[in-house]
Order: structure tokens, then C-alpha cells, then sequence
């Protein structure tokens, strides 16, 4: 049986009142209405009640959350910010529908297939647009550098003495140099009468090279693979380092297994001239030093690029350097094959010789050619090892030459000392 309609119930309601009203009510008439809405009741009240029942019951259950939430720190206001974020970044994207191979539709994908197929000219308008160089993927690791031809390298001051000493070569173990010392003694005698005996007198001074050698371990991948000529440049470098080397020991060797300086020859430092003034160079010194050396030298001044620098503020009859008096020490040279001089000799710049300090040995004066004798052995060996370390793949440039240097007409140098 259908629930009731309202209007019949109403019809119903409406009949049973009559029915009440009446003196003598018809019994059996009245139970028949009593009937119906009872069950009209059971058929439409009750469902009501019963879900204004579980409405009530859904009410406390909310109540109970929103304080469970409210002593948890957590307001309805924060949990539906949550929500709303959570929505908006699964509008942004549907994950439970978009394949795993969808990126190769991105036409950032289709247009670097296309490069790599075809090249530049596979690739269409639009595509193009899409290929850039900032961005590795879309096309980023396509761009190559490019390495310059040439390696730019820093100065190496490599000190001049080559250029001003005597340079001799042997085939030899050592070299033998004959030195003479004196000459013979002339004499006037008068008519008849018998003149002395007198000869030169000589020493010999032998002279042993010695190797210079360095080793340089190289990858075969380096040697094939670089973009440079790596053979040339270990060669190119490897003169340089020579060059160096005996520079600086020409000037500041020891002598023990290495070429003498001549700035650490003990009868040049025995020899040495004072500056006259502690710490401190002074221009009068170096004029002066000018006169310890005997007429007939060819002489150099010999000092470094930063001793120079100071020296050119001095003038020739200053007490003290910047004074204002007289001309300047230092003089530019003039077109052509006249140099720059300082006092009036030409000057050589050695980056090993000491700066101006309390003892140092700033600068030199002399004649090298006389003075100091640079001795070469015949050769330079360049031995290429590819098997000592060949489990690794490592191939050794060794390279030695045998050189040496050193004072041996003391007379023929002089050395200005700064004063302690």
C-alpha cells in the first residue's frame, strides 16, 4: 500500500472531528478513521522522526569534531584552506588520467627529434621557435663551445744573463778554463845594461755541468683527445722552465750541484760596496760603485724591475731620493739602437736579484763577458716513457739538459750591498 496523500489525511482528520461532535458517534466508523491514521502515521511521521532522530545524532558527532579540532589548534577556517588548496592543484592537473609517455607530445620534445633526425632544416617555423640554448632539453645540449686556437699564458721572467755572460760549449764531461792572472813586468835599464826576467802567470779553472731535468706524467687520453698539440706544449713549456731555472741560478745558485750566482759569490760579497745609509739605496752609492771597476770593462748595471722603478726617482747629486736637485740617474734612450741607460750604462733587468733591504745585495755592476762564464754540455735528452706506468695509460716526458755557470774573473764584477 502507497503512503498516504496529504489531502486524503486531511479528509480523514476532518471526518473523525464530525464524528466527535456528534451525540452518538458512529463506533465502527470511527475506528475505520483511528485506522487510517495510524497508519498514515507509521507510513509518513515516523520516517521523519526518525531522521530528525539521525539529524540530531549528526549534530553531535559535528559538535564533538569541531572540539576535538578546536583543542587541537586547528580552526574549521584552516582545514578548508587546506581543502581548497588540495583542489586547486589537482585542478592543475589530472594524474589518474595523463598517460606516462605524455611528455613526448610537449612540442618542445617533437622539435629536438626533429633537429637530431634532420638538423636545422627538419625542424619547422613553429618549431624553431621552441629550441633555445638555456635550457639543456630543449636544445641546450646541442650547442657546442668553441675552444680558442691559442692558450693565453701568463709571463714567466725568465732572467737575462744568457745575453750579457760568456757562453761556452763542451762535448765533454767538464771544461777547462785557462785564466791568465798576471802579465810580465817591463822595466827600463840603461845602455848595456841587462833587463830581468819576468813572464804572465795563468791558473785553470775546470767547470762541470750540471743536469736539469724535470718529468711530466701525461694521460694517452689527454694526448688524444685535447684540443691543443699537448707533445708541443709539454716541449714549449718545458723550455721555459729550463730557461728559468738557469736564470735564477746564474744569479742566486748556490754552486753545490747547480750553477754559482753571482750575487752569492763570497769574493764579489767580500768586495761589496756599502749604500752608506741603513735600509736604504742611495744615489751617490750608486755612482760611486761605478769607480771600483777597473777601465777597459764593458760594464752592465744588473738589478731588478722594482729596484729600477725606485732608482729612476733619484737624480744624479740628491742626498736623499726626490729631493728635487739635478738630473735624473735614469735617462731614456733615443730612437734607434741607443738603449735607455742609468748613470750613463745600459742596465739588464734580472727578477732574481734581491729587492732593497738591510743586506741585500740589490745591485750588480760589471763586465759579464769577462766575468761570468755560462758552460752548455752538447744536447738535451727528451726521453718519452709509455711504459712504466703503461697498466695506467700514462705516458712520462722526461727532458735534462746539463748547463752551469760561474764567477771566474771576480775583478771583472762588482755588487752594491744595502747597508744594515
Amino acid at each position: 500500500m502507497d503512503a498516504p496523500k496529504l489531502d486524503e489525511i486531511q479528509t480523514a482528520v476532518t471526518a473523525l472531528r464530525e464524528e466527535v461532535k456528534k451525540a452518538a458517534p458512529d463506533r465502527e466508523k470511527v475506528e475505520k478513521i483511528n485506522a487510517f491514521l495510524d497508519t498514515a502515521e507509521e507510513k509518513v511521521f515516523q520516517p521523519i522522526n526518525r531522521a530528525a532522530m539521525e539529524l540530531g545524532k549528526r549534530e553531535a558527532e559535528v559538535k564533538e569534531l569541531g572540539e576535538r579540532l578546536e583543542k587541537s589548534g586547528k580552526s574549521n577556517a584552516e582545514i578548508k584552506a587546506r581543502v581548497d588548496a588540495l583542489e586547486r592543484e589537482l585542478a592543475r592537473g589530472d594524474y589518474r588520467t595523463k598517460p606516462e609517455q605524455s611528455h613526448r607530445e610537449a612540442p618542445e620534445y617533437k622539435a629536438l627529434v626533429a633537429f637530431a633526425k634532420g638538423g636545422i632544416h627538419g625542424v619547422t617555423a613553429e618549431q624553431k621557435a621552441l629550441l633555445r640554448t638555456d635550457s639543456s632539453i630543449d636544445g641546450g645540449f646541442l650547442v657546442v663551445n668553441e675552444v680558442d686556437s691559442e692558450i693565453t699564458k701568463k709571463i714567466t721572467e725568465i732572467d737575462p744573463i744568457r745575453s750579457i755572460a760568456r757562453v761556452r760549449s763542451t762535448g765533454s764531461k767538464s771544461l777547462e778554463l785557462p785564466i791568465r792572472n798576471t802579465i810580465p813586468v817591463a822595466t827600463y835599464e840603461g845602455e848595456g845594461d841587462a833587463g830581468g826576467d819576468s813572464a804572465s802567470t795563468y791558473q785553470n779553472e775546470t767547470v762541470t755541468p750540471y743536469r736539469q731535468t724535470f718529468t711530466v706524467p701525461i694521460t694517452m687520453d689527454m694526448l688524444m683527445n685535447s684540443a691543443f698539440d699537448m707533445d708541443s706544449e709539454i716541449m714549449s713549456d718545458g723550455a721555459e722552465a729550463f730557461g728559468f731555472g738557469e736564470g735564477n741560478g746564474f744569479v742566486m745558485g748556490t754552486g753545490f750541484k747547480q750553477p754559482e750566482g753571482f750575487a752569492t759569490n763570497a769574493i764579489l760579497q767580500a768586495a761589496a760596496r756599502l749604500s752608506g745609509v741603513s735600509g736604504v739605496l742611495t744615489p751617490s752609492s750608486l755612482i760611486l760603485l761605478t769607480g771600483d771597476l777597473k777601465v777597459g770593462y764593458n760594464p752592465v748595471y744588473v738589478l731588478n724591475r722594482r729596484t729600477l722603478a725606485l732608482i729612476r726617482t733619484f737624480r744624479g747629486d740628491a742626498a736623499s731620493p726626490g729631493d728635487g736637485a739635478g738630473q735624473f740617474l735614469w735617462m731614456p734612450g733615443m730612437n734607434g739602437p741607443v738603449a735607455a741607460t742609468l748613470n750613463g750604462f745600459p742596465y739588464v733587468l734580472a727578477n732574481s736579484m734581491p729587492d732593497v733591504a738591510a743586506g741585500a745585495y740589490a745591485v750588480a755592476f760589471g763586465d759579464f763577458r769577462r766575468g761570468y762564464t755560462i758552460v752548455d754540455r752538447t744536447g738535451t735528452s727528451v726521453i718519452r716513457d709509455e711504459f712504466a706506468q703503461k697498466r695506467k695509460a700514462i705516458v712520462e716526458f722526461t727532458l735534462n739538459r746539463w748547463n752551469t755557470g760561474r764567477v771566474t774573473l771576480p775583478e771583472a764584477i762588482k755588487l752594491l750591498r744595502i747597508t744594515t
